[in-house]
């Protein structure tokens, strides 16, 4: 079997299928690159105008808060086109607050209110969906939300550990060697939804999909403030009490 396998890597077809695989997702990984330059571009050159108006991020932040909760009635009455026309406004003011704080200046209460409202947002997202087929979607609603809490409790309170104790001074989430990074952060989330407004009918298995890796990422996070609060302390002390004791 092994000789079988090492035989099939050996052949030129194989190389040559394998290589333009590679260039195919080259092709769209620089292709997702160059279109989220330009979004980004085009967001925040309406940022910038908004700025100017003199309106400001968290204004934006609200309407576009109010905007996405019309999602949930729309859910209900089963109006997908209307709710995704909701969802995708809320995304884009969500994106404009962050552009025009770039040059108005970040607050607290304007980062606490963006990340607040976004929690609600997407929360009421899912109950609209539950509303929609009660029946069907329910158990699966109640499921994801059960992950997206998790996820969203570990994360805040690591976030509180870390500024208690001088957020500076304490190693970022991303230097664990546990953490998984974006699973199941906004980019997924958002496209999920889109999945879901084209075709409800799946929002079972979906849900059920982002609900385990909420739950995995919770995990990554516990893992992560361990090693962050817990171990690597614990090893920059006996570092430090290693080089005293060879100084001396």
């Amino acid at each position: 079997m092994l000789d079988k396998i090492k035989s099939m890597a050996d052949n030129e077809k194989f190389k040559a299928a394998g290589a333009k695989i590679k260039n195919i997702f080259q092709f769209g990984r620089e292709l997702c690159k160059n279109a989220y330059k330009y979004i980004y571009s085009i967001f925040d050159s309406g940022g910038k105008a908004l700025y100017e108006m003199g309106i400001s991020a968290n204004t934006v932040t609200v309407a576009g808060f109010i905007i996405g909760l019309l999602a949930i009635n729309f859910l209900a009455m089963n109006m997908f086109g209307y709710a995704l026309l909701c969802i995708l406004i809320n995304r884009a003011c969500d994106a404009l607050d962050g552009a025009i704080a770039k040059y108005a200046g970040k607050t607290d209460f304007g980062v606490f209110l963006d990340a607040a409202l976004d929690y609600m947002f997407y929360a009421g997202v899912i109950f609209g969906f539950a509303l929609a087929n009660p029946p069907q979607n329910a158990v699966a609603a109640v499921f994801l939300m059960f992950g997206f809490i998790a996820a969203a409790a570990s994360l805040l309170s690591y976030a509180i550990i870390a500024y208690k104790n001088n957020a500076p001074q304490q190693p970022e989430i991303g230097t664990s060697p546990f953490y998984l990074g974006g699973i199941a952060q906004g980019s997924e989330t958002f496209a999920a939804l889109i999945i879901l407004c084209i075709v409800p009918n799946l929002f079972m298995p979906i849900a059920i999909i982002l609900g385990c890796l909420s739950l995995v990422k919770a995990f990554s996070v516990i893992v992560t403030a361990y090693y962050n609060f817990v171990i690597a302390p614990r090893k920059k002390s006996q570092a430090g009490a290693d080089n005293v004791s060879s100084a001396s």
